[in-house]
C-alpha cells in the first residue's frame, strides 16, 4: 500500500485503517464493548469517510477487519461496489516479518489465529487473496495494482 501511495498513480487514493489510532484493549472494551466492537465501528467510520471519494477515484483501505464488517459498512454508507483483497502469508513468514519490523509481541498465537480466520473468511466469500510468502514488496505491489487496475469491483 505504501508503494502504491508513493507511486502517485492518478485516480488512486489510499487510506490506512490504523492511522486513526488504535486505543488500548481496555479502552476498546470500555467504549465499544470489545475489540471487535471497536473494529466494527471504525470500519463503518472509514466507509463513511471514503464514500464521497468513490465516484472519482479508486480507493484502497489498508487494514485488517472482518469481511462482514466491510459488507455492513458499505451497506450503511450506500457503497454498492467494492472488493476485498487479502494479502496473506504463512505463519512462519508472519512471525518473521513481525519480529523484523520490531513487533515481536504480536508474533503470538492470537495473531496467528486471526490470520487463519481472515484467510478462511476471505476464501469463504470468494474475494481475492495474494499469497506473498515468496514475493518481494515490489511484486506484491504489482499484483495488488494489477487487481485494482484490471478488475471491476464486485457488486455485493
Amino acid at each position: 500500500m505504501h508503494e502504491l501511495e508513493k507511486s502517485g498513480r492518478p485516480g488512486l487514493k489510499t487510506f490506512f485503517f490504523n492511522r486513526i489510532g488504535v486505543p488500548s484493549e481496555q479502552e476498546r472494551i470500555e467504549r465499544w464493548g470489545s475489540g471487535g466492537g471497536w473494529q466494527r465501528a471504525m470500519t463503518i467510520e472509514w466507509a463513511r469517510r471514503m464514500s464521497g471519494e468513490i465516484a472519482s477515484s479508486d480507493i484502497l483501505l489498508d487494514g485488517q477487519t472482518r469481511p462482514s464488517f466491510i459488507a455492513e459498512a458499505c451497506e450503511l454508507n450506500a457503497i454498492k461496489r467494492y472488493r476485498i483483497i487479502l494479502i496473506d502469508c504463512s505463519e512462519d513468514v508472519r512471525r518473521e516479518r513481525l519480529v523484523r519490523r520490531g513487533q515481536p509481541e504480536l508474533a503470538n498465537e492470537q495473531m496467528m489465529e486471526w490470520g487463519r480466520w481472515l484467510l478462511r473468511e476471505t476464501t469463504k466469500v470468494g474475494w481475492d487473496i495474494i499469497h506473498n510468502d515468496d514475493l518481494s514488496i515490489a511484486e506484491t505491489t504489482g499484483t495488488l495494482e494489477a487487481i485494482v487496475k484490471g478488475s471491476t469491483p464486485k457488486d455485493r
